[in-house]
């Protein structure tokens, strides 16, 4: 792995399988984590109360 992407990783173990999951955001973003996730919850529970 190389050094540029080796502290955007992590591993998750569930069950017997290791899942590596590998991440990359857009550095000029206006919005921060916390609000793209607040906005993504947002619009699943609206979609969910259409239901």
């Amino acid at each position: 792995m190389n050094t540029k992407t080796e502290g955007n990783t992590f591993t998750k173990k569930i069950g017997q399988t290791v899942y590596v999951v590998r991440y990359h955001f857009n550095e000029d973003s206006k919005e921060t984590m916390q609000e793209k996730i607040n906005r993504m919850l947002v619009t699943e529970v609206s979609r969910m109360a259409m239901y």
